[in-house]
């Protein structure tokens, strides 16, 4: 992991190492030391950083980490639904520059200390299929459609393309295919939301 970690900070640009160092704090702890060796490497100052109002928060605990957006913003929800507050740190700059998420450790889910064994206890039962927020569209857990597992992820292929490309090529390249693909992680099928492209529906 450190080298794919080293090879994403070379291929930055110095404003983007600046804009990353800004998130210093969010970094894990080897990205932390790369970041450092980094900045030595090119003779540049680091930025000054000002606390956030979320970071001189007192008695905030991280309870779970997700590189999956989706996964993130339902576990918000599910504890919101439950009275639990929350807060998702880091959201922003992961979903934008998502090739940082390893640099971050992912979106982290953050509650109130107090609140940690409750939110603890509501995240380890069985996921809803739908989620009812006052005011919101019903949202509805998507499924796999072989064995309705809840445990899938959502990638768009064209994304990951292009971070094939930045991380060995240096720069990002277009891609010719651009649809958007569901994966199951209990039992590896892959499908699309395209009714057209069911009959490309794999699985692994």
């Amino acid at each position: 992991m450190s080298n794919q970690l080293e090879t994403e900070l070379k291929h930055m640009s110095d404003g983007e190492l600046h804009r990353l160092a800004t998130q210093y704090d969010s970094l894990t702890d080897e990205a932390q030391l790369l970041l450092r060796a980094e900045f030595a490497h090119r003779s540049m100052e680091p930025p000054f950083i000002e606390e956030s109002a979320h970071e001189v928060l007192q008695g905030v605990a991280t309870i779970r980490q997700y590189r999956d957006q989706g996964e993130a913003m339902l576990a918000r929800s599910v504890l919101e639904s439950a009275g639990v507050s929350c807060f998702l740190r880091d959201e922003n700059t992961v979903r934008i520059d998502w090739l940082w998420s390893n640099l971050m450790g992912g979106i982290r889910l953050q509650v109130a200390e107090e609140d940690v064994a409750a939110a603890e206890a509501i995240l380890t039962q069985p996921i809803p299929t739908r989620i009812l927020q006052p005011g919101e569209p019903d949202y509805e857990q998507p499924q796999c459609p072989k064995c309705h597992s809840l445990d899938i992820t959502y990638e768009t292929l064209d994304r990951k393309v292009a971070a094939t490309s930045l991380l060995i090529l240096g720069i990002p390249l277009p891609s010719p295919i651009e649809r958007d693909t569901w994966l199951c992680h209990n039992c590896g099928t892959k499908w699309t939301d395209d009714p057209d492209a069911s009959g490309e529906n794999s699985h692994a």
